[in-house]
């Protein structure tokens, strides 16, 4: 069924950001589109996973925030526990003073926002999201995924930086048990992949029937993810506002290290575009299939070692490329 279809039948939705950091913020072009052809009521959230310094550092430039922090949401301050894998929160939600974006979100739409975690696992993820399924009476899942990533075999030229937790939702997102769907949002803004790679994966997934529509996002959708930056900028939601307005060709993205990324806005970065994720999982991200039952982070992590993959949770999480003067 294609995704406009499950939307028309569908009252009540979940979104959630497939990878850490912004892509929840991003969840709101597809909200927005949900609500203007039908859906009564969305719920949006994240997963528990962020690029944010450690407590108590400053600021400099030159230091790079490079693993990102797969943190337990229960202790988020006003974090209201759904299960043990999931918790809802509000405008207030704090950790050791830092501001998840989930909290941004749920200022920026009205209401709350779920942040989903993903210590426990595949199966985790799975019960974690079932949990804020329940809780919002939903029909519909969509997960957004912004750039690349969750679409890599683990075969490319240069490895992806951060798809573990993207292959842990998408865990969650094969074991729920009303429509989901997969949704990747900036085509190939991350720079993580390669775009002649990414060409070759997505056309994997429509070869074997996975797509399942897509939408342009409205300009009143665009201006609240703008506005959203704003209060919690990500570098790489910041170049799909980039690519709804227009201004396609060579960008610095600033990951990764003090030069950045070079990421390359094109006109296919300009539609969300809609895929089955059974077909996503069979015909590209066929790893997802090897942690989907694993019962902790850890698990998962060894699994990826023992695949060849890097895990994101295994490098540093700060580097700091400041020179010192010799003693």
């Amino acid at each position: 069924m294609m995704l406009e279809e499950a939307a028309r039948r569908s009252r009540s939705a979940v979104v959630i950001g497939n990878g850490g950091g912004g892509d929840c913020l991003v969840g709101v072009l597809v909200g927005h589109w949900l609500r203007t052809i039908g859906v009564d009521r969305v719920l949006h959230g994240g997963i528990a996973c962020q690029w944010w310094p450690e407590p108590g550092t400053e600021s400099d430039p030159m230091v790079h925030v490079l693993g990102p922090d797969l943190y337990d949401p229960a202790e988020l301050e006003g974090a209201r526990p759904l299960g043990e894998h999931a918790v809802l929160v509000g405008p207030e939600a704090r950790s050791a003073g830092r501001v998840p974006h989930e909290a941004v979100l749920a200022e920026g739409t009205g209401g709350l926002s779920f942040v989903l975690s993903l210590l426990g696992g595949g199966r985790g993820a799975v019960e974690g999201l079932a949990a804020v399924v329940a809780h919002a009476e939903a029909d519909l899942v969509v997960s957004v995924d912004v750039g690349s990533d969750c679409l890599s075999t683990g075969d490319e030229v240069r490895p992806t930086m951060t798809v573990l937790a993207d292959h842990l939702t998408l865990c969650g997102l094969l074991g729920q048990d009303v429509a989901a769907y997969f949704c990747l949002a900036g085509y190939g803004v991350d720079a993580e992949m390669e775009l002649e790679e990414l060409d070759r994966n997505f056309g994997e997934v429509v070869r074997a029937g996975g797509l399942r529509g897509g939408f342009v996002a409205s300009p009143e959708a665009v201006a609240l993810l703008e506005r959203l930056q704003g209060k919690a900028f990500d570098p790489v939601g910041n170049l799909v506002v980039e690519a709804n307005r227009g201004r396609f060709g060579l960008h610095r993205v600033h990951t990764g290290g003090p030069w950045g990324n070079v990421a390359r806005i094109t006109p296919a970065t300009l539609p969300v575009w809609a895929l089955d994720p059974q077909v996503v999982a069979s015909a590209v991200a066929r790893d997802v299939n090897r942690i989907v039952d694993t019962e902790s982070l850890e698990e998962a992590e060894r699994i990826y070692v023992e695949l060849g993959r890097l895990p994101e949770t295994r490098i540093a999480r700060t580097a700091d490329f400041r020179r010192r003067a010799p003693s």
